[in-house]
C-alpha cells in the first residue's frame, strides 16, 4: 500500500469516527456518558501508570445516572431551551396567499 493511499484511508477513518462520536453524543448523551465512565474505571486501576490514572479521574464524566431527557435537568442545554418556548408559537405574520403572475412578454 502507497503512502499516499495509506494516509487519505486515515484521514477517512479519522473523519468517519469523529462524525460518529459526534452523532452519539448528541442523540445518545447518556449512553455515552456511562461508556464513558466504564471505559476511564478500567484505565484507573493501582496497575495503571499515575499519569494514565490522573487522566482518566480528570476526564470522568460528572454524572452517569439519575438525569435523562425527560426530567428537564437542563443538564445538556435542550432541555431549557424546549421548555422556554411555548408549545404552540403564534405566527410572527398573518400569512398570504402566493399570487403567480405571468412574465411579460418582451
Amino acid at each position: 500500500m502507497s503512502t499516499p493511499l495509506l494516509v487519505q484511508t486515515l484521514v477517512v477513518v479519522g473523519a468517519v469516527a469523529w462524525s460518529v462520536l459526534f452523532a452519539a453524543k448528541r442523540f445518545l448523551p447518556v449512553t455515552v456518558r456511562r461508556m464513558q465512565a466504564r471505559v476511564l474505571e478500567t484505565l484507573d486501576r493501582s496497575s495503571s501508570p499515575a499519569w494514565l490514572r490522573d487522566l482518566a479521574r480528570r476526564a470522568q464524566p460528572h454524572s452517569t445516572s439519575g438525569s435523562s431527557c425527560g426530567d428537564g435537568c437542563s443538564a445538556c442545554g435542550g432541555c431549557a431551551a424546549a421548555a422556554a418556548t411555548p408549545a404552540v408559537a403564534e405566527p410572527a405574520v398573518e400569512a398570504q396567499p402566493l399570487v403567480f403572475r405571468p412574465r411579460s412578454k418582451s
